[in-house]
């Protein structure tokens, strides 16, 4: 009985993939939306003030409240510095998702997951402010609005016995406002003992 439950699991699996990915691909090309309009383009004089309020969020911080400051130096540090972090973020990538990939192999015929193409892209994030926090306690507190709208290539790839499985991310948008609190302050260096980082909101993700 357990082999039996195991060969139709195995049976489901492999017919189950690609009927879905097939389904998927027939859906996304002839089922188009037609309810798609083309937006209408106006100057910021000439709107209301119902969309203004959808135009804030796209705003920089630093300009629609004065408790966060510009730092175009930082983008532009992060600008020259991307090419190189991309390479080592990429490899911290590999390297800690390795022995998670390597779980799967052997289970429900899995041969190898790995990744075929890993890069973040050409295009860097982005500061669009930071909110530096006076406190009475040994600590720094800072608020970074971290934006990210990336063309990133990520290619895993899962080798089954009769054929492949491959998802690949292209584009991917990241939003987020994280506070990072350095604590305590210490006089060795790099000057603090514990760093902590929470979410003051939800972040969106778009890909």
């Amino acid at each position: 009985m357990g082999f039996l439950t195991t060969l139709l699991g195995i049976v489901g699996f492999g017919v189950g993939v690609p009927l879905g990915l097939l389904l998927g691909y027939f859906i996304f090309f002839y089922f188009e939306p037609t309810d798609v309009k083309d937006p209408i383009i106006r100057k910021i004089n000439e709107l209301d003030s119902k969309s203004l309020k959808l135009l804030f969020p796209e705003i920089p911080s630093w300009v629609k409240c004065p408790d966060y400051e510009r730092v175009d130096w930082l983008n532009k540090f992060i600008f020259e510095m991307w090419p190189y972090l991309d390479k080592a973020i990429c490899n911290t990538i590999r390297s800690t998702t390795k022995p998670i990939f390597d779980q799967y192999i052997g289970k429900f015929l899995v041969k190898s997951i790995e990744f075929d193409c890993l890069t973040l892209g050409n295009l860097p994030p982005t500061i669009h402010g930071v909110k530096v926090y006076e406190t009475q306690e040994k600590e720094l507190m800072i608020e970074p609005d971290l934006r990210w709208a990336g063309n990133p290539n990520i290619i895993v790839v899962l080798n089954l016995p009769c054929f492949r499985v491959t998802v690949q991310l292209t584009d991917l948008q990241v939003f987020m406002l994280p506070r990072v609190t350095l604590k305590p302050l210490v006089p060795t260096f790099p000057c603090f003992a514990n760093l902590t980082m929470s979410l003051m909101e939800k972040p969106h993700v778009d890909f």
